[in-house]
């Protein structure tokens, strides 16, 4: 963890040296992503925060439920049912794990006997017409560990979703899993239907996309099977490695950012000096950064 400390302390000091060159919210937001990285590395254990996310009747509720073995939150065909970020967390839970979750905007709560510390977060629609439960999903989704992208046979191709959201998300390939949801309904076509996904994911960028095919529910002809998705999550999302990754992707993002953001120097000696070393500094992070990111994900692939 000690590379997590220094590329968190050279934050912290590309942080102190924005102030003046950037803007004053550019300055503010790296602040606050330091801090709710400082939080998260105090919280490194076993705990992985997995947000279920995708658009209405995609069965993300009931994905939950299928995972945890009986319902521990509502489903139902009235849309949307889901009106807020709710975590699945195990019955005791540790107090910082509830001010980590409290830090992403998560405060809804169902306590499991026996759960694991993979917490699960039943996310509200992303296509929902609710102006608040957009809100939610928008203040949630950064802050989490990794993402399961619930899709249906009827949804998995939607624009608004490979356009709007995953396009512009394709660093966090490896925070990501996609789930194909009422898989049962496509007979022998699923394997079709998972390659075409495939082939969407990576036209919007993504290199290597894990797609796994699920059945939610039990259904006259299936019965609900999240046994391979279970086991996607298990082996493929490692909670320390996951955890870092997301960290790195978040600080070369805002030092990317930040760095573009430079305000051009007047002609005074001490803002050219100044706005040099903060226009360094943001390069420095972003480059210590990305090596994080690649040695942490490096490590889960061999864990793999």
């Amino acid at each position: 963890m000690a590379d997590l400390r220094t590329l968190l302390d050279l934050a912290d000091l590309a942080t102190v040296r924005s102030s003046g060159v950037v803007s004053e919210s550019t300055t503010a937001d790296l602040a606050a992503q330091v801090q709710r990285a400082r939080l998260r590395m105090g919280f490194l254990g076993d705990a992985l925060v997995i947000a279920l996310a995708g658009g209405t009747g995609t069965g993300k509720s009931s994905i939950v439920n299928a995972l945890v073995g009986h319902q521990v939150v509502e489903t139902g065909v009235v849309r949307p049912t889901t009106d807020k970020a709710t975590a699945i967390v195990p019955a005791v839970i540790h107090g910082d794990l509830g001010t980590l979750l409290e830090s992403m905007a998560i405060d809804e709560l169902v306590r499991v006997e026996g759960w694991s510390d993979l917490v699960l977060v039943d996310m509200p629609d992303i296509d929902s017409t609710e102006e608040a439960h957009r809100a939610i999903v928008e203040e949630v989704l950064p802050r989490v560990d990794a993402v399961a992208w619930v899709l249906d046979p009827e949804k998995y191709a939607d624009p608004l979703l490979h356009d709007v959201f995953l396009a512009r998300l394709v660093p966090y390939e490896s925070q990501f899993v996609f789930v194909l949801n009422q898989s049962d309904r496509l007979g022998d076509s699923v394997g079709e239907v998972v390659a075409d996904l495939e082939e969407l994911l990576r036209r919007d960028g993504f290199a290597e996309p894990v797609v796994v095919s699920c059945i939610a529910v039990d259904r006259p002809d299936h019965d609900a099977d999240v046994t391979r998705l279970a086991a996607v999550l298990d082996d493929h999302l490692d909670a320390k490695s996951t955890a870092i990754a997301k960290i790195a992707v978040d600080l070369r993002a805002a030092a990317n950012g930040a760095w573009s953001e430079v305000r051009a120097p007047s002609d005074d000696g001490d803002d050219i000096e100044r706005a040099a070393l903060a226009a360094a500094t943001f390069v420095g992070l972003g480059v210590q950064a990305y090596e994080v990111e690649v040695a942490h994900r490096r490590h889960r692939q061999v864990s793999e």
